[in-house]
């Protein structure tokens, strides 16, 4: 079925749906809800946002224009999607809305966030996720057109993600730069306070679509020591963590005053190789060290099983696109070292791996030390906090250096960015014609059989050209205490408007 088809058939009825019932209401409480985050977001600007750390944050402060559930559907948000050809979308937004600061949510502010993301010197990287498009016209009070140079299949789920995250205009205007830390959106929760390092505090807003939601006030406070993360849960302190250690899953399952929940994922752990400098600049050596590190001991000695291990970008959550026979050879410390003699590295190569301080990531960092290093490498560790990891890969301040995604709906969330000659992802700097020119084909091509393969040979190439170290595709491990209801999503993000406490 083409994709103007699934959407007439959402829109139609979604739109009556919507005028008929105005908002699900919840049932309400005047609980507080705290918890317990790996690290602090470094930007509550859906505009902006680029860190993995803002996930647990995202979905509670904006509403993204359609929302996707948690088996990847997608379904009416701030508004109904349809689409009458493969160039054109029209956004039909819900009626009597506003942002937290009561500016109406109206086309007038729709096309004003888009454009905000288009413009080049916002610096979004929305600009690229939104694809080829032609212009954005508001032709209607609640009516928006827009309209592509060219089709592009993943705009329905991109919309359901950050682009699709509208914020008040008038605050954007107000606040200047000071909107990165007093973002005004128009989901379920509203900015109250946030003291950077100690906590974000979130009231309830109850001009949300779907009616208050039931818990009054949501506290996200980063611990970053997964042991500490842990203990505040069994003691109360916390009562949903975003992240659970692997090594913890099989006593957290068996205790009775905790609820785990865990499932396939949509993103990838993996490491960037910065190719703009020595010793990465050369191919044999980027594929040497891939080649060094066996993904089924990280699997084993990190992950503990849980996850999948990864050769490459698309996870098996994405079934249609997934690469089942996508493998590399791997751990092969002889032929590494043979690898390396054949490009000139006479010595150990010294390269360093930077992580944050997390304790996975170190542990993955110090396992592949340990491969590397047998294998004709000589390498280094360096930590960082996590609110520096987005700086130090845009700078290209690595030599490898960890670049975990936690996935989109659609395989081109998982590649176009990190993979396009200038995706804003392309932290390692690889420059692919063949490989830009497949994702930029696979974008514009509705039939999904034709895609899947065009994403399979891209694949297959980037694993030869080793501009990444894949891992793993990581199960979202996430715990709360018994007496709170929540919903799990394959990204791992939290939408607490369906949060309630027995």
């Amino acid at each position: 079925m083409l994709r103007r088809d699934v959407l007439k058939g959402f829109a139609v009825g979604a739109v009556a749906g919507m005028l008929a019932h105005p908002g699900v209401v919840f049932a309400q409480g005047a609980k507080t809800l705290t918890v317990g985050i790996v690290s602090d977001p470094v930007t509550l600007d859906p505009a902006l946002m680029a860190s993995f750390f803002e996930l647990s944050v995202q979905y509670n402060v904006h509403e993204p224009l359609v929302h996707v559930t948690p088996d990847l559907k997608v379904e009416p948000g701030l508004a109904t999607l349809s689409s009458s050809d493969d160039r054109t979308y029209v956004l039909t937004l819900r009626p009597g809305l506003t942002f937290h600061d009561g500016t109406p949510v109206d086309a007038a502010a729709v096309k004003a966030n888009f454009d905000r993301m288009l413009d080049p010197a916002t610096a979004s990287p929305r600009r690229s996720e939104l694809g080829p498009i032609e212009g954005v016209e508001a032709t209607g009070p609640l009516v928006v057109t827009i309209r592509m140079r060219e089709p592009y299949a993943p705009f329905p789920q991109v919309l359901a993600n950050r682009a699709g995250m509208m914020v008040s205009p008038t605050a954007v205007k107000a606040l200047g730069a000071d909107f990165a830390t007093r973002a005004v959106g128009a989901g379920p929760y509203k900015v109250a306070s946030w003291t950077k390092n100690a906590e974000l505090v979130l009231e309830r807003f109850d001009g949300y679509w779907r009616g208050p939601a039931p818990i009054e006030r949501v506290v996200f406070r980063p611990i970053s020591d997964e042991t500490v993360r842990v203990t505040n849960l069994r003691s109360g302190t916390v009562q949903l963590v975003d992240a659970v250690p692997p090594q913890a899953v099989a006593q957290i399952a068996r205790e009775g005053s905790l609820a785990l929940k865990q499932a396939p994922g949509l993103g990838f752990n993996a490491f960037s190789l910065n190719t703009t400098r020595p010793p990465f600049n050369d191919v044999r050596v980027r594929r040497a060290f891939v080649m060094a590190v066996n993904p089924e001991i990280v699997q084993r000695a990190v992950y503990f099983g849980t996850g999948d291990v990864s050769y490459g970008p698309v996870p098996p959550s994405i079934g249609w696109a997934y690469d089942k026979g996508l493998r590399t050879p791997r751990g092969d410390a002889a032929a590494v070292r043979k690898m390396l003699a054949d490009a000139g590295q006479a010595g150990p190569v010294p390269v360093t791996i930077t992580v944050t301080n997390s304790p996975v990531q170190v542990r993955t960092a110090e396992v592949i030390q340990a491969q590397a290093n047998q294998a004709g490498f000589k390498v280094e560790v360096r930590q960082i906090d996590p609110t520096s990891l987005i700086t130090v890969l845009r700078q290209k301040d690595f030599d490898v250096c960890m670049s975990p995604w936690s996935g989109r709906s659609d395989p081109d969330g998982n590649m176009y960015n990190y993979f396009t000659k200038s995706g804003p992802n392309n932290f390692a700097g690889w420059q692919s014609d063949k490989v830009d020119g497949l994702l930029q084909k696979a974008r514009a091509t509705t039939d999904q059989t034709a895609r899947a393969g065009l994403y399979r040979e891209a694949e297959r190439e980037i694993a030869q050209e080793a501009p990444m170290l894949f891992l793993n595709f990581p199960a979202i491990l996430q715990a709360s205490t018994k007496a709170l209801t929540w919903l799990q999503y394959p990204d791992g993000a939290f939408r607490l408007q369906f949060a309630k406490f027995d």
